[in-house]
């Protein structure tokens, strides 16, 4: 909305015999009110953001503005009329409804009609897997990423059941994809990721010969790899096509937006500046550390319980998800704590598990449920020398476009399961805030379907009208084979 109103000067709340009201003429758009006092109205004198403000009614035709970051702006409308409609022009701008164009997934749906599309979304945790529908649909298949290998039969077995007790004492664990030396690559154990695929196909009930495959992978994978999916996926199982997409960004799929800074917390952390569907290279930052480091760090602190072998490192990242969160003060909430212990102990019952004889059955702490996680805002707390998370995301807005990063800072979207821990999204934008300029407004999206993220980006990027044009056909890559890959190579 546009017009004439009179204001007073900034910060003044009455008028003064000096400080009277100007007749200023007015533009209330994407989330800003600029004014302009020459006729031109090329460049506003001043302008006054509003997303994320509020607009009080003073009477008198009289609406003050208050931006929430120390500015206060008193405008007199000169008409019922045009205040009633300023009130509503303004009052829309102040809110934020970005969180309705989030990709809202069903729970379950049928096949889509005119496509046979199975979603795979393979992470070093857990594997993800579905039948696409006409829209996008939270995973049908979920199991842990982990594969027991017989010691004696070389039978493989995938899922919860590898961690049965009559399985596992017979076997070794094994995880079919596994994070490398590299902190910017992960592996494929080709021996074992095909008990994978035929777990999925054998549990969806449905003819691998009949169906393309979108897989969501994470990270870089190199040709090596990928040529080891496609050989299993296009020979063994006969697939009619596969399209492979970094995990980080599908993720901005599932939030419908095509510019933003991706924040991926896993096994390890991933934080990719997309500006118009393209990723900024120059501000891609990928770190070695992610909920594996703060099951250590919570380890470490719970050392009078006994948490040993691999499958005990389960109760820790139960332990984790279970009481760790993020806290907005950690110095202010460790002294608290250090004055009333009690205030802040958590207890978390393992009565659910089928542990050994004389194992305690509850887990009791309480400065490391903040401790634990503090070290993504602290790295000196984990007892590493690397940048922290807001310094990572501030350095990926820093790459973009200067004319775009003022969008960017309120574009920060979260994925992944570490990033579920409660306080997370709430600090990692306070410290961001710290970091941006004065009048910049800082936002973190935090999806609450963000646990499975990739998987929801996946679908979405599978319903559009070009995937099959993204997609390499069993024919393709008989007769092309690796240099078929680049095709993904520039749509990634």
């Amino acid at each position: 909305m546009e017009g004439l109103m009179e204001k007073l000067p900034m910060n003044k709340k009455k008028a003064t015999l000096l400080k009277t009201w100007k007749r200023r003429f007015f533009r209330a758009s994407d989330g800003w009110l600029h004014y302009f006092e020459t006729g031109s109205r090329d460049k506003p004198s001043d302008s006054l953001q509003l997303m994320g403000g509020r607009v009080d009614d003073l009477g008198n035709r009289i609406l003050g503005i208050d931006d929430g970051r120390g500015r206060y702006l008193m405008v007199r409308c000169p008409t019922d009329k045009e205040y009633g409609q300023w009130k509503l022009a303004l009052e829309s701008q102040t809110a934020d409804n970005v969180k309705a164009t989030y990709v809202r997934p069903a729970l379950t749906l049928p096949q889509h009609p005119n496509k046979s599309i199975v979603i795979i979304d393979i992470g070093c945790s857990a594997i993800r897997a579905g039948i696409l529908g006409e829209q996008a649909s939270l995973p049908k298949l979920f199991f842990p990423s982990t594969v027991a290998r017989n010691k004696t039969t070389s039978e493989l077995v995938t899922g919860i059941e590898a961690y049965t007790p009559e399985i596992r004492h017979q076997s070794e664990l094994r995880k079919p994809v596994y994070p490398t030396e590299k902190v910017d690559k992960f592996g494929i154990d080709v021996e074992t990721i095909d008990v994978v695929f035929k777990k999925i196909f054998s549990e969806l009930g449905i003819d691998s010969t009949k169906f393309w495959v979108m897989i969501s992978t994470p990270q870089n994978l190199g040709d090596k790899v990928r040529a080891g999916l496609m050989k299993i996926l296009v020979d063994q199982f006969h697939v009619k096509g596969v399209c492979m997409s970094m995990q980080a960004l599908l993720a901005l799929y599932s939030y419908n937006a095509t510019s933003g800074i991706i924040v991926d917390i896993g096994e390890r952390m991933e934080i990719l500046p997309i500006y118009d569907g393209y990723v900024i290279e120059g501000g891609v930052s990928r770190q070695s550390y992610g909920g594996q480091k703060v099951a250590e760090s919570l380890k470490h602190s719970l050392e009078k319980y006994k948490f040993s072998t691999p499958i005990q490192q389960l109760l820790v990242r139960y332990v984790m998800e279970q009481s760790c969160y993020v806290t907005s003060d950690y110095k202010d909430t460790l002294k608290k704590c250090e004055e009333d212990p009690d205030n802040y102990k958590t207890m978390v019952s393992l009565s659910n598990y089928d542990l050994p004889e004389g194992a305690d059955i509850t887990v009791t702490h309480d400065y490391s449920c903040f401790k634990s996680p503090e070290g993504f805002f602290n790295t000196d707390l984990w007892g590493m020398d690397y940048p922290c998370v807001h310094k990572l995301v501030f350095k990926a807005i820093q790459s973009c476009p200067m004319d775009g990063r003022k969008r960017m800072y309120r574009a920060v979207y979260l994925s992944g399961g570490v990033t579920l821990l409660p306080g997370f999204a709430e600090r990692l934008q306070l410290e961001l805030s710290k970091l941006a300029p004065p009048s910049v407004m800082v936002e973190v999206h935090s999806s609450p379907n963000r646990y499975h993220s990739a998987y929801i980006g996946a679908c979405s990027l599978a319903n559009m009208e070009q995937f099959q044009q993204i997609c390499i056909s069993s024919e393709e890559w008989k007769k092309d084979g690796v240099k078929a890959f680049k095709k993904w190579n520039m749509t990634s």
